[in-house]
């Protein structure tokens, strides 16, 4: 049986302090059936110094302006050759099981075509700081509120195809907007576990423009979708995020296994890279 390639677009803009992280989280992983697309807007700090050093690994490295960050993942997908697609901004980190994870997934089952998973949070540092585990798959729900973690997610190249795309108008809200049309469209499901890790930091988009631009795109995708505003599902709302945080508090109480051992609060997330353990 063929293995299918993986093509995982990387959208940069001043993230130097970061991409070197990012980059290195997918190629230790090793997968000789990996592409990795850097789309950078035309950085202005160090990160095309640590881009020249990737430059060989890369299937591909185009460092010019863009309109912002949907409209470079698109480019990167435009350019993609694999059957499974993904991206993963250039301030977070797979864990090192994260690809293997997903072929796993989808080789077991041909009809599925959309895969996401659980999260580890991030300081600007890399230490642990918490988790957000999710109860299960559910497209009813995660349409209504956008807890899917987009960088834990894999789909097959033609239910991106058959979605229309990213929305490269959007500056925010493209990975809820893209997933509410995936579990619209599609067999999708939730691995019960980490794959991908969140970094939180004052730079961020999630704290910088999450409760402006953030909050206005968000309330676009629901109206296009047909989908009830947060008033009028306060109830749900406040059952959903207590599900969430439960499952997430209960694994920080847990005894974390090899090798799941560093991602225990409080441990750097880079140190599982220097375990043998998977």
């Amino acid at each position: 049986m063929s293995v299918p390639l993986i093509s995982v677009i990387v959208p940069s803009y001043n993230q130097g302090h970061w991409i070197d992280s990012c980059l290195r989280s997918l190629f230790a992983q090793q997968d000789s059936n990996l592409e990795v697309i850097v789309v950078d807007g035309g950085s202005t700090d160090t990160t095309l110094e640590v881009l020249d050093l990737w430059r060989p690994q890369l299937a591909a490295c185009i460092v010019e302006r863009d309109d912002g960050q949907a409209d470079a993942i698109a480019k990167g997908f435009s350019m993609a050759r694999g059957e499974i697609l993904a991206w993963l901004n250039s301030d977070d980190m797979h864990l090192p099981w994260t690809i293997g994870a997903w072929r796993k997934a989808f080789a077991s089952d041909e009809s599925l075509e959309m895969v996401h998973g659980d999260r580890v949070i991030v300081d600007a540092e890399g230490r642990v700081t918490g988790y957000r585990r999710l109860p299960g798959h559910s497209g009813y729900w995660l349409n209504r509120f956008p807890w899917t973690h987009q960088e834990t997610a894999a789909w097959r190249r033609g239910l991106y195809e058959r979605a229309g795309g990213v929305d490269r108008s959007m500056h925010f809200a493209m990975d809820y907007d893209l997933f509410a049309r995936f579990f619209e469209a599609a067999h999708c499901a939730h691995l019960p576990q980490y794959l991908g890790v969140f970094r939180w930091h004052e730079l961020s988009k999630s704290a910088k423009i999450q409760a402006t631009v953030g909050a206005d795109e968000m309330a676009l995708v629901r109206r296009r979708r047909g989908i009830p505003s947060y008033s009028r599902l306060h109830p749900a709302r406040m059952t959903m995020s207590a599900a969430v945080r439960g499952f997430s508090w209960l694994h920080g109480l847990r005894s974390h296994d090899p090798p799941h051992r560093l991602t225990c609060t409080g441990h750097n997330i880079s140190d599982l890279w220097c375990e043998k353990l998977w």
